[in-house]
């Protein structure tokens, strides 16, 4: 497991590339998945931490790979670049997608989700999705994205009225260090933090559900077609209830 002071996290990062952790390392019972790339791809599978979820299967399209890169101590995910917009129907793309699971649908509970991620602005070629659960246009949705502006954003849709809620970090992340971001709906908010200090409050409804039939997705919506890919880097992820 890589633990670092926070302190020394922030100044190691930009001279040796590591990730830089914030204080939020998860424990307890509610964590029902984790990933951090320490154990590589084994047949296409990146294997989960928490026992509770499902292993991650690399998935991609027009030759797209996600390379399991090493740097340092360090090793995380790498997505494909981004093309020129006339390239879109040949781009290569590529994310990582573990299966449907019950644990994955919090319903109206407490929920957090969280990832390390590394971009830049070149890098953004529109919204930029690093982990979701659901589609906004079918059921309901839980969803990390790095908006057109380089900002954090924590995503959550209503199952049912499919009304959508945002909460923003007030600074973009699309600086090309690492960072961490985190998710979560505490009763009727939803926070971003981002490096361990907090950012916007969004106000949600208390009977706010998120319930789907489909898969946990890392790196981007699907592969059908080119928008809202992410084409940075990503190590620790996790999701966990309560």
């Amino acid at each position: 497991m890589k633990m670092f002071a926070a302190l020394s996290a922030v100044l190691l990062a930009p001279l040796f590339g590591a990730p830089a952790f914030a204080t939020d390392e998860p424990a307890g019972s509610g964590i029902v998945a984790r990933y951090n790339f320490d154990g590589g791809a084994n047949a296409g599978k990146i294997n989960d931490l928490s026992g509770r979820g499902g292993q991650l299967t690399i998935r991609g399209a027009n030759n797209g790979q996600v390379a399991i890169t090493t740097q340092g101590t360090s090793r995380f995910a790498s997505f494909p670049g981004a093309c020129a917009a006339t390239a879109a129907a040949t781009c290569a793309k590529a994310l990582l997608e573990a299966p449907d699971d019950a644990d994955l649908d919090p319903g109206t509970r407490n929920f957090r989700w969280a990832a390390t991620v590394r971009l830049t602005t070149a890098q953004l070629s529109g919204n930029a999705n690093v982990m979701q659960k659901g589609v906004a246009t079918s059921e309901s949705q839980w969803k990390m994205q790095i908006g057109k502006t380089g900002r954090a954003q924590c995503v959550m849709v209503a199952r049912g009225s499919r009304q959508s809620f945002v909460a923003r970090s007030a600074h973009p992340v699309s600086d090309g260090n690492w960072h961490r971001v985190v998710c979560e709906r505490v009763g009727t908010t939803l926070a971003v933090s981002v490096d361990g200090e907090s950012g916007p409050k969004t106000t949600i409804p208390s009977t706010l559900s998120v319930e789907n039939a489909m898969p946990l997705r890392i790196g981007g919506p699907n592969l059908a077609g080119n928008g809202d890919m992410y084409h940075g880097q990503i190590d620790d992820v996790y999701a966990q209830l309560g």
